[in-house]
């Protein structure tokens, strides 16, 4: 079993305190994915019998959080399809054009490859 580390990864928490992670994505379906603690700025996710990664240079509040929930959802994304989406918000933007909000959102959705709510043991 490999362990590849992903350092500083996007974690966002909602105004209700919910927490998500945004990781690129990895080949397979999670089988009983959970985070654990590895140390005060490292965890382990452990997405698959066959599959895990650390994620490091994890933030104290985004640490200090998740000791405080059971449960986190992950978005596995494509980052290529990511890329290009940002390409062409950028040359938009560059263009003084304003997108159509409709395939915005479509584009934007389609660069997420699964969602799925994982266990938390911080």
């Amino acid at each position: 079993m490999d362990i590849n580390e992903l350092p500083s990864p996007q974690f966002l928490i909602n105004e209700a305190g919910m927490i998500s992670v945004f990781l690129p994505a990895f080949e397979g379906e999670p089988d009983n994915p959970v985070l654990t603690k590895k140390d005060e700025k490292t965890l382990h996710f452990q997405r698959s019998a066959n599959g895990d990664i650390l994620l490091t240079e994890i933030d104290e509040a985004v640490m200090q959080a998740l000791a405080e929930t059971k449960k986190i959802l992950v978005i596995e994304t494509n980052v290529l399809k990511s890329i290009d989406v940002l390409d062409k918000a950028l040359s938009a933007y560059i263009k003084s054009e304003q997108p159509n909000p409709d395939e915005t959102q479509d584009e934007i959705m389609d660069t997420i490859e699964r969602a799925y709510e994982i266990e938390v043991r911080v």
